[in-house]
């Protein structure tokens, strides 16, 4: 009976605080409706292609609505075999039977590729890919990407006049490794050196590339590789007495096991990118609640700030999230980030 009451008095301090924001009771009324109607939100993914995020984002996705609204709403998980086009075009007939209102779709480049081909008019939210990667998208597919550009653009004026990147064959390392070059470069100098180093799937050669350890002095280290092989670079750096400038990266190193994999020593000159800032109250304890951590892992993120867009759009309800959204690409803002003992501190911070 307890709960009952709390959760009644929460839901009229709720609307008390709509009506002095100055609605007259048409707008009222309109508001009140929209927010019963019940909404249906597809999950469409690969559990083949992306793993464990399969589960994992849907409790996201719960954990978001859930927090946005106390009732009228559903998710579904569509999963599919692969990222096809005609798996794609499967499940959207499906998605479209089952009258559903929109789309949260975490699919790689290849499948957010295939999907725009197919006509549908629900918006559908993106959180894996950016924009910039299909600029000639349809207005209702809106991306949630992280902006590693920006990034790196923010990590630039930390950078030397040598780098060595580390990259993997992953089309995020080669992307990445493709961007920074073409930053690094873009301010003309004739000192400027880079050089690139190949991380194979295990990791397995970033010792030999050390094998003359004294060729990385005073360079600054790019790691575009995941946060094992990230802490195993910095670890061999301190180990070969390496006088680097400094250890950067971008998004994909904000992981509490760069801190257990890493002594002080090993990332006392790490700088980190980071556009994972904001978090509305009730969102976040939300997904606490669910063990979900969307302060670090930013596919969670992004799949948080998808679920409150798409559920703003249906009932017209103002956003959690404040991130503008540009030509159809939430925008994230950059920090920088330093690795300390026991979390990462922004870099200004004494």
């Amino acid at each position: 009976m307890f709960f009952l009451l709390w959760l009644f008095v929460s839901v009229v301090e709720g609307r008390d605080i709509v009506i002095q924001k100055g609605l007259d009771n048409s707008s009222l009324m309109q508001l009140i409706e929209s927010t019963d109607k019940t909404i249906k939100i597809a999950l469409i993914s690969s559990p083949n292609v992306i793993g464990k995020y399969s589960q994992s984002l849907y409790n996201v996705s719960l954990a978001t609505l859930m927090s946005r609204r106390s009732e009228g709403y559903e998710i579904k998980r569509y999963d599919i075999a692969d990222e096809s086009s005609a798996s794609l075009a499967a499940v959207l007939d499906e998605v479209r039977r089952d009258n559903v209102d929109a789309i949260l779709a975490p699919l790689t480049s290849l499948g957010a590729k295939n999907i725009i081909t197919h006509s549908t008019n629900l918006p559908v939210f993106i959180p894996t890919v950016h924009k910039r990667d299909l600029p000639s998208a349809p207005a209702n597919f809106i991306f949630g990407g992280i902006d590693y550009m920006a990034q790196i653009e923010a990590l630039h004026s930390y950078m030397g006049d040598s780098i060595a990147i580390f990259y993997d064959s992953s089309s995020v390392g080669t992307q990445l490794k493709s961007i920074t070059e073409e930053v690094f470069l873009a301010h003309k100098s004739e000192k400027k050196k880079v050089e690139s180093y190949a991380v194979d799937t295990k990791g397995d050669n970033i010792i030999s590339h050390f094998s003359k350890p004294a060729k990385f002095n005073k360079a600054s280290i790019i790691l575009h590789i995941p946060v094992v092989k990230s802490a195993l670079v910095a670890s061999q750096l301190t180990f070969r007495g390496v006088k680097a400038r400094n250890i950067l990266s971008t998004q994909i190193n904000i992981d509490p096991t760069l801190l257990i994999l890493t002594q002080s020593q090993d990332r006392k000159n790490v700088i980190l990118a980071n556009s994972l800032v904001e978090f509305p109250a009730r969102i976040y304890e939300a997904n606490a609640l669910m063990n979900n951590d969307i302060t670090v892992d930013w596919i969670q993120y992004a799949t948080s700030v998808g679920i409150d867009y798409l559920v703003s759009a249906l009932d017209n309800s103002s956003r959690e999230y404040s991130m503008r959204l540009i030509n159809s690409q939430v925008i994230y803002p950059v920090e920088l980030l330093q690795a300390k003992e026991f979390g990462f501190e922004s870099l200004t911070s004494h």
